[in-house]
């Protein structure tokens, strides 16, 4: 990464640089956790000293990393399990998350953060957001609401 472009806005979309940093998925027995880091290699090792046969699905760097896992954390809600983990009951929130997180680039900090807003708004995971912010209610307080919703 570039650290001179930090602070600087994406041409065209506007997308201020900041807050560099990896969101990763990892998966562990059917449960998935979506969490971000500033340092993937330092992470992913001690992750493995806590869960040894943990399987990386992908780390991905993202401008605005914070916001991001956020935004995957509010997106899941309803397959919400404790903590930063998710367990899919439905087929299809696990494939969208496994299948569109694998698509992101590798190295790309710019089109990553572009393409997650295409990501995001086009899959219906942003539905979730605005339902939170309308509601008014924190992230956890929100994850534990659909959490509740999903087993009644």
């Amino acid at each position: 990464m570039d650290k001179t472009l930090i602070g600087t806005r994406i041409p065209v979309w506007g997308i201020l640089r900041k807050d560099p940093g990896f969101v990763y998925v990892l998966e562990d027995n059917g449960r998935y956790k979506i969490g971000k880091t500033k340092s993937a290699t330092d992470r992913l090792r001690a992750a493995k000293t806590w869960l040894p046969d943990l399987k990386l699905v992908g780390c991905k760097p993202f401008w605005n990393v914070s916001h991001i896992e956020r935004d995957l954390h509010a997106g899941f809600a309803r397959s919400w399990y404790a903590g930063e983990w998710f367990r899919f009951n439905e087929e299809s929130d696990r494939e969208l998350l496994l299948e569109g997180f694998i698509t992101f680039s590798d190295t790309d900090y710019d089109r990553n953060s572009i393409n997650f807003t295409y990501w995001m708004n086009g899959e219906g995971m942003a539905e979730p957001l605005i339902e939170q912010e309308g509601q008014r209610l924190t992230l956890p307080a929100f994850l534990k609401q659909e959490a509740l919703n999903r087993k009644s």
